[in-house]
């Protein structure tokens, strides 16, 4: 289960500081393939993994997470290496586009998440840095 203790744990053992600057998220899901079946189609999904965003003045750690929000890894991506970075809003969900010379990651980003209010007032709070719009 996400909880803000857990995550804090989570990071400290990467030696990410926790200062109200982390969002949790995940990949775009993508329709695999679509069988129409008359009235009802079904649809098979791409399984979706889900993150850990990290925003400082530094640039952006992206943590995948694996079974009980456990932390796997740490990708760092300083501000100076993105050239191209989008949060667009939707209605439950924004969507992170960010791009760098190497790749463009898309990610989807929670803007609540059941019992864990810290996810929206991180939320809050990054828009209020201007976290969102740092280049």
């Amino acid at each position: 289960m996400l909880s803000l203790e857990k995550v804090k744990n989570g990071l400290e053992t990467f030696g990410y500081k926790y200062a109200n600057n982390i969002l949790c998220g995940h990949t775009k899901s993508k329709v695999k393939w679509v069988l129409p079946t008359g009235i009802v189609n079904v649809m098979a999904f791409e399984q979706a993994t889900s993150y850990l965003f990290g925003f400082s003045d530094n640039g952006i750690n992206l943590f995948p997470v694996h079974g009980d929000w456990d932390i796997a890894d740490n990708l760092f991506i300083p501000w100076s290496e993105i050239t191209s970075f989008k949060m667009k809003n939707g209605l439950l969900e924004n969507e992170m586009i960010l791009s760098t010379s190497a790749m463009k990651i898309e990610m989807k980003i929670n803007k609540v998440v059941a019992n864990n209010s810290w996810v929206k007032d991180n939320l809050n709070y990054l828009k209020s840095k201007n976290y969102f719009y740092h280049q």
